[in-house]
């Protein structure tokens, strides 16, 4: 008998939802895999927790749901995660959000098995009052913790990788009849995002190439004459470039957005134990941003209420803001605006950690900060009492939040000084 045809990439997001849903009311939800991402939402994560969702159930055979850690409400501010959508006919409906599941505030999260994408540690949110929860395949391109080696099955991480999407790509190439084309297209937009197009000398690594080279011939993003000609130089495509580009823009375009709404798109959130005082644990966020503080601060007069909000809204003491873009004031090589970075620090009624924390990223060469005070950028700060804040030019473009995160991690924690910074 011919295997049936699979349900589109939309009808199985629906349909698993909609069944995940229906035994979490039940009482059964114990019997799925959750299959998330980490809590930043881009287009990485959600893709690589779709197709490795979609992997589970269609070669493992077991029930698997895909679950994006965003708000409802928020899926609107990544531009580009919309457009890839749209190119895979997915509706933001399918999605299964983290406000979709019911009581999640005052009852342990209502299922047990989880699969990472994209992140190696579950979260507190997910474990607590859950003394069943047990990671059972983690698959990810970021720092290894060293968690789950006697749970995960598969537990994938490779370091360096551009994207997440390539390593779960690579499970399919034991089984191409499970890649669909829509699939492909998923999962290529996301390696574009995450390598800089696929361009030689930047972010893509071996795994990100191979994998490319076997989604090429499947999507359908692609004009059937390009899909092989080009495979060895995928950069070359030009409807691949094409798609890349338009990626990016929408990724860029941001104009529309005030502050609550940039702190919060592409934003992750660390409970760290403090070096000089291992009893107590605070909340770091790391929002990545990009647009530039010059054009940024002066737009948005309500910048500084707002960032402060954001901070008291998730109990935060450290928040740094991570920007990323393009200097159109200073051409670079390839006629585009220069790509610029920089990094700005905002800690709450700490002075002590405050001062650690500056001095430490003062010294830092491999981020290669340059302290700059706010009149450089033609403005004034406007903090209130009791909020502390540095802003930094970043030299080294090529350190992302990827590369921060564990420096960040490291100083708060006493586990890196300035003499190895």
């Amino acid at each position: 008998m011919a295997n049936p045809t699979p349900p589109s990439l939309s009808e199985f997001l629906k349909e698993s939802k909609s069944a995940y849903l229906a035994a979490v009311q039940a009482g059964k939800a114990k019997e799925w895999t959750v299959v998330m991402g980490n809590e930043a939402g881009d287009l990485d994560s959600i893709s690589s927790a779709i197709a490795y969702a979609w992997y589970a159930s269609r070669v493992k055979g077991i029930s698997a749901v895909s679950l994006t850690q965003t708000l409802r409400a928020d899926l609107h501010l990544r531009a580009e995660n919309l457009h890839a959508f749209e190119l895979v006919h997915i509706s933001p409906a399918d999605i299964l959000c983290i406000d979709d599941v019911p009581a999640q505030t005052s009852q342990p999260f209502p299922s047990s098995q989880f699969a990472l994408v994209d992140h190696n540690r579950l979260q507190p949110r997910f474990t607590r009052d859950n003394s069943n929860a047990r990671v059972v395949a983690v698959i990810d391109h970021h720092e290894d913790e060293g968690l789950y080696k006697d749970t995960a099955d598969p537990r994938i991480v490779v370091v360096p990788t551009g994207s997440c999407s390539s390593l779960v790509a690579r499970l399919f190439e034991d089984h191409p009849e499970h890649m669909t084309t829509e699939l492909a297209t998923l999962l290529l937009c996301s390696i574009l995002i995450d390598t800089s197009g696929l361009k030689p000398g930047g972010k893509a690594e071996d795994a990100d190439r191979r994998a490319a080279s076997f989604l090429i011939p499947i999507t359908s993003a692609l004009p059937e004459h390009e899909k092989t000609s080009s495979l060895e130089a995928p950069h070359e495509i030009p409807s691949l470039q094409q798609l890349h580009t338009t990626l990016q823009e929408k990724k860029a375009s941001v104009a529309h957005l005030n502050t609550h709404d940039l702190l919060r798109r592409d934003y992750k959130e660390y409970s760290l134990s403090l070096a000089h005082t291992p009893s107590r644990e605070i909340s770091v966020g790391l929002s990545s941003v990009p647009i530039g503080f010059k054009s940024w601060l002066p737009r948005d007069p309500d910048f500084w209420s707002q960032t402060e909000q954001f901070m008291t809204e998730r109990g935060l003491t450290v928040l740094g803001i991570l920007t990323s873009f393009r200097d159109s004031e200073k051409p670079g090589k390839s006629g585009k605006g220069k790509h610029r970075r920089e990094q700005m620090y905002v800690v709450r009624d700490d002075d002590d950690l405050a001062k650690m924390l500056f001095d430490a990223l003062d010294d830092c060469e491999e981020l290669a900060l340059e302290k700059k005070t706010f009149p450089d950028y033609g403005i004034h700060k406007g903090f209130r009492q009791g909020f502390r804040t540095r802003i930094y030019n970043q030299k080294n473009v090529d350190a992302t939040r990827k590369t921060t995160a564990p420096i960040i991690k490291a100083i708060i924690e006493g586990r890196r000084s300035s003499s190895n910074l």
